[in-house]
């Protein structure tokens, strides 16, 4: 999603601090999310001030775009063991998000070499948590991730098995999760979806929500 800031006559324009990616409905097309992904993940760009600046011009530019009923999600990076959920919180209620506005999406990796204490402080402060699936598929999703995830997002195949999320289908890892999540109530995202034909195939497959070139065409 390519977005151009404004700017003084004779200004010379200024990358934006983020970038904004799609999400839709796999069966209906509908814009679900925009995914904001900062484009430094230095420890400067989550101190509060600079995170709630980044914010708040993420959210003015969603909202700019008319994706009125589509809320914004804040990829946190892949090592996002230092960062604080009061601090995560604070910078993003300071930006005027609320909390059916906003997700953190966290890395399952780091959860799961770190624990999973940011991603309970966030919920406990009444944030939606999706989880950005490691290949490996290592965490379990059972009662507990009834509480603690709302969606997760997972890298899928091109050509996808359309009874890959049903009972006595595929049990490959990515089957297995794709059961699990399914039967933990959570939403089920596909990274990147090239084309609508990959798109309907997944969602026969069990997928709920695709980013990626089909989901950002619609954007344009």
């Amino acid at each position: 999603m390519n977005v151009v800031p404004f700017r003084r006559p004779g200004q010379e324009p200024e990358p934006l601090a983020f970038a904004i990616g799609a999400r839709v409905d796999l069966r209906v097309g509908a814009l679900c999310a925009g995914v904001v992904r900062p484009r430094t993940e230095t420890p400067a760009a989550f101190a509060f001030t600079n995170l709630a600046r980044l914010l708040r011009a993420a959210r003015m530019t969603w909202l700019e775009r008319g994706a009125t009923f589509a809320q914004l999600v804040l990829a946190l990076p892949d090592d996002s063991a230092k960062l604080e959920a009061e601090l995560l919180s604070e910078a993003a209620i300071e930006a005027g998000c609320t909390r059916r506005q906003l997700s953190f999406e966290l890395c399952e990796r780091q959860l799961v070499d770190h624990g999973p204490a940011l991603a309970e402080a966030l919920r406990a402060r009444g944030w939606n948590i999706v989880l950005r699936g490691d290949p490996e598929c290592p965490l379990p999703f059972g009662a507990r991730a009834r509480t603690l995830y709302s969606e997760v997002v997972v890298e899928a195949p091109e050509s996808a098995d359309p009874f890959l999320a049903l009972e006595g289908g595929d049990r490959s890892p990515l089957g297995r999760r794709l059961l699990a999540a399914k039967g933990a109530g959570l939403i089920v995202t596909a990274a990147k979806v090239r084309t609508a034909a990959q798109a309907r195939m997944l969602a026969m497959a069990g997928f709920d929500r695709g980013g990626g070139p089909f989901a950002e065409a619609g954007l344009r």
